[in-house]
């Protein structure tokens, strides 16, 4: 009775030594599970939204034209001007534009609309693309963009840098684009007319140029007060005093041959002969059609518009 009494005690001690182990082995993988469900919610939501203005930067320079400066200071102030205006600024530069487009222009506004570039819903924003390899460059604008970028108001712009980009002032010439598209869309936003002070003529070329820079200009005709003052008043004068010196001169003949400044009748000729020694000649230099005048405003470009999109073309 005392042996069952003392294996029934026993088993009663072993057994409440091993439970706690075995409870816990049975708890451990729902308290381990626990944390992998609570950290795995914020990983998913953490990553922020790509945006075109995340994605596709300001200024883009393929081409290498500027230097790690240049390309920042820029793409800071093209980001604070299309924030302020609600429009966004691009500058693109490339070797070749044909890997992209053919055209030109046609080249900017299809990198505009691949990458859905653009502020806001309008997508309003100017793009302008140099292409090095023949020196090719355009910009177009959409929405707001497009109303700065019509044909008078684009010809404003351009204006401003294109001499920088015939000068090899890359920087400069972003800047002045900026800056530009900055002054338009200030008139734009406070109604002012943002084609005041343009004077473009199309020339037989089908180009635009400045009207202080057309090589197919033609002039106004002069008006008689100013005939009279800056012709015929000198040649008055000048007729005037030659009458006089011609009044004061002796009658003679000018002689055309060597025998005539002989004496009569004291050398007899046998022969003559006219022997020329020398000639003058002129030669003047017929300049070719380089499309602009050296250190000019610029030449001729071309003036663009259509589905939601306007702009300018031609060469630097």
């Amino acid at each position: 009775m005392k042996k069952r009494l003392f294996a029934l005690l026993l088993a009663l001690l072993l057994l409440t030594a091993f439970a706690p182990a075995a409870l816990a082995e049975d708890t451990a993988p729902a308290e381990e599970s626990a944390p992998v469900e609570e950290t795995a919610a914020p990983e998913e939501t953490a990553q922020p939204e790509e945006t075109a203005e995340t994605a596709f930067p300001y200024v883009l320079d393929q081409a290498g034209l500027l230097s790690d400066s240049q390309r920042q200071a820029l793409e800071q102030k093209a980001a604070a001007l299309s924030e302020q205006h609600q429009c966004s600024l691009y500058v693109v530069t490339v070797q070749d534009h044909t890997s992209l487009n053919y055209d030109v222009y046609e080249a900017a506004k299809g990198v505009f609309q691949y990458y859905d570039l653009g502020w806001g819903a309008e997508k309003n924003g100017v793009i302008l693309l140099l292409s090095m390899n023949a020196r090719d460059y355009a910009f177009a604008g959409h929405g707001s963009g497009e109303t700065i970028c019509s044909r008078e108001s684009s010809w404003l712009i351009e204006d401003e840098f294109l001499d920088n980009f015939r000068n090899n002032d890359w920087s400069g010439g972003f800047d002045d684009f900026l800056d530009a598209c900055d002054t338009q869309l200030t008139k734009l936003e406070s109604g002012e007319d943002v084609n005041a002070g343009a004077e473009i003529v199309t020339g037989p070329d089908g180009l635009d140029y400045h009207s202080y820079n057309n090589p197919y200009e033609t002039r106004e005709p002069i008006i008689l007060p100013r005939v009279l003052a800056v012709i015929f008043i000198p040649i008055a004068v000048a007729l005037g005093v030659c009458s006089v010196f011609k009044a004061q001169m002796k009658t003679a003949k000018e002689a055309t041959r060597a025998d005539e400044y002989l004496v009569p009748h004291s050398m007899k000729l046998s022969r003559k002969e006219d022997i020329f020694t020398h000639r003058t000649e002129s030669r003047t230099l017929i300049e070719t059609d380089s499309g602009h005048r050296a250190g000019g405003g610029g030449g001729g470009s071309s003036f663009h518009s259509g589905g939601g999109f306007s702009g300018r073309s031609g060469k630097f």
